[in-house]
C-alpha cells in the first residue's frame, strides 16, 4: 500500500549516527539553479539586450520542463527547499505580461520566435502551479491534505500575493481548472483564510497612501494644482495600480467567490464600519483619479493612455458592482436581513451621489435607478422622497459629468419614476381591516394583501 509522501522517512547517516529524516528534506535537492524572468526589453532595437533575454528564456524554459520531468518526491524537495525557484517563481509571477497590459504583439514581430517564447513559459509555468497545488497525482504519489496544507504553507509554496498574481495571470484563459486549484488551496491549508483577512488591511493602507498624494489636510487638491504638484509619472503610476488592483481582485474574485465572505469576515455587510471603509476607499480612489485625469485631459498631456484609462474604469466599476451585488442585492432578494442591507444599500447611495464622477462612470455601465427602484419593490423601507433624492443624484451626475451614451440615459432618469415604478404606485386600496390601515398610514404604498402575507 502506498505511502503518503508527508509520511515517508529514510536513514541518514552521519558519521557513526543514523538520523530518521523525513524523505520531504533539503538533502534532497540537486542545487539546480534557476534562471530569474525578466521582461521584454523595452527598447527592442538594442540587439544585445534581445539576444540577453532570448537566452535567459530558453533558459526559463529549459529549467521549467527538467523540474517537470522530476518524480513526485525529487519534485517537491525542489519547490520546497531551493531557494533559486522561489526567486524565478516571484520573478514570473511580478513581471509576466498581464493580460490587461499584454505587450504589443508588433514588439514580438521584429524577433524571431519570442511571442512563441513567452507563451511556452507561460504554458510551463502554469503547469507546475498546478502540480504545486495538487495534493494527489495518483493513487501511488499524493500527500495527506494535512501534510499538503502545512507543506505548501511552512515552505512559502504559496501566500496571498502569489495567489493573486496566479488569478491575475491565468483566471481568463484556466477560469474553470484555475477555480479547483485555488479551492484546494483555501480547503487543505485554513491559514490561508486568515491570510486573505490581512491582505485586506494592507491593501486599505495602501489605497489612502495614495489616495494622500492628491490631497490636502482640507481635502482633495483643486484641480488647477494637480498637474503642477504631481507629476505625469504619478498620476500614470494611479493609473496602472488601478488596473491591477481592480483586475487582480477581480479575477480572483471570479475563481474563488468564497474569497468574497473570506475576503471581508465579520466587515461583510456595510453596516460594519471596516467594510463600508474599504467601500468608501475604493470609491475615492478612482474619484480621485477621475479628477486628476480630467485635468490632465485639458492639457492633452494623457491622450495615449485612453484605452488604458477605459479599460481601468471598467474593471473598478465592475468590481464596486460586484461587491454591492454580492454583498447586499443578493441578501435582499434573498429576504436576508432587510433591514440591515437597505441601511447599507442607503448608505452606499448617499455616497455614491456626493462622487458625481464615480456615479457617471458607473451610469456608463450600470443602472443605479434600477437597483434603487429594487431595494423599494423589495422592501418597501425607501420612501418616495429618498427615491427621489437619489435618482436627482444620478441626474446631476450624468449632466455634469457623463459620457455622450451615458446621457442618453437621462430620458429613462426622468421617466422611470411614472412608468411602473413602485414608487409612483401610491393608489393603493384602503383596508377596512384597523390592524392593517395603522401599518398603511406608515406605509401608504403598501397593498392589504400583501401586509396580510408579510
Amino acid at each position: 500500500m502506498a505511502v503518503p509522501l508527508d509520511q515517508q522517512y529514510k536513514i541518514e547517516k552521519k558519521g557513526i549516527i543514523e538520523e530518521r529524516i523525513s524523505v520531504l528534506h533539503l538533502s534532497g535537492i540537486d542545487q539546480h539553479y534557476f534562471v530569474t524572468y525578466i521582461p521584454l526589453p523595452t527598447n527592442i532595437e538594442d540587439d544585445g539586450a534581445i539576444e540577453q533575454w532570448i537566452e535567459r528564456m530558453t533558459f526559463i524554459c529549459d529549467d521549467l520542463t527538467w523540474l517537470l520531468q522530476q518524480n513526485h518526491t525529487k519534485f517537491w524537495c525542489e519547490v520546497a527547499f531551493n531557494r533559486d525557484f522561489h526567486s524565478m517563481l516571484d520573478s514570473y509571477l511580478r513581471y509576466a505580461p498581464r493580460p490587461q497590459r499584454t505587450i504589443s504583439i508588433n514588439n514580438y514581430s521584429s524577433i524571431l520566435n519570442n511571442k512563441e517564447l513567452e507563451e511556452n513559459i507561460s504554458r510551463l509555468m502554469f503547469m507546475c502551479i498546478l502540480r504545486l497545488s495538487t495534493h494527489k497525482e495518483s493513487s501511488e504519489n499524493f500527500f495527506t491534505p494535512e501534510g499538503f496544507g502545512h507543506v505548501i504553507y511552512d515552505n512559502y509554496i504559496f501566500d496571498i500575493p502569489r495567489l493573486f498574481d496566479i488569478c491575475s495571470l491565468y483566471a481568463i484563459h484556466n477560469k474553470v481548472l484555475l477555480s479547483k486549484m485555488i479551492g484546494n488551496i483555501f480547503k487543505q491549508q485554513q491559514a490561508y483564510s486568515r491570510d486573505l483577512k490581512d491582505a485586506i488591511k494592507s491593501i486599505k493602507d495602501v489605497i489612502a497612501k495614495r489616495i494622500r498624494t492628491f490631497h490636502t489636510q482640507s481635502g482633495p487638491k483643486k484641480l488647477n494644482t494637480i498637474t503642477e504638484t504631481s507629476s505625469m509619472g504619478e498620476i500614470i503610476d494611479l493609473l496602472y495600480y488601478i488596473l491591477d488592483l481592480s483586475c487582480t481582485i477581480n479575477r480572483f474574485f471570479s475563481v474563488y467567490p468564497q474569497g468574497r465572505i473570506i475576503f471581508f469576515h465579520e466587515d461583510f455587510h456595510l453596516t460594519q464600519k471596516n467594510f463600508f471603509f474599504y467601500f468608501i476607499r475604493l470609491i475615492q480612489l478612482f474619484e480621485t483619479f477621475l479628477r486628476v485625469y480630467e485635468r490632465a485631459q485639458q492639457f492633452n498631456e494623457i491622450s495615449d493612455y485612453i484605452e488604458i484609462f477605459e479599460e481601468t474604469k471598467y474593471e473598478t466599476i465592475t468590481l464596486f458592482n460586484d461587491l454591492l451585488a454580492s454583498c447586499c442585492i443578493d441578501s435582499l432578494l434573498n429576504n436576508d436581513n432587510k433591514s440591515e442591507n437597505v441601511e447599507s444599500i442607503i448608505n452606499i447611495f448617499s455616497l455614491l451621489i456626493t462622487e458625481k464622477r464615480f456615479l457617471a462612470a458607473y451610469e456608463d455601465y450600470f443602472n443605479l435607478c434600477e437597483i434603487i427602484d429594487l431595494a423599494h419593490q423589495t422592501t418597501g423601507l425607501l420612501d418616495d422622497q429618498q427615491i427621489e433624492f437619489y435618482t436627482d443624484g444620478v441626474k446631476q451626475a450624468i449632466e455634469v459629468y457623463g459620457t455622450p451614451s451615458c446621457k442618453r440615459k437621462l430620458t429613462s432618469v426622468k421617466t422611470s419614476p411614472s412608468e411602473g415604478s413602485a414608487s409612483a404606485n401610491t393608489s393603493v386600496k384602503q383596508s377596512t381591516n384597523t390592524n392593517v390601515q395603522m401599518i398603511q398610514d406608515l406605509f401608504p404604498h403598501l397593498d392589504e394583501k400583501y401586509i396580510q402575507v408579510s
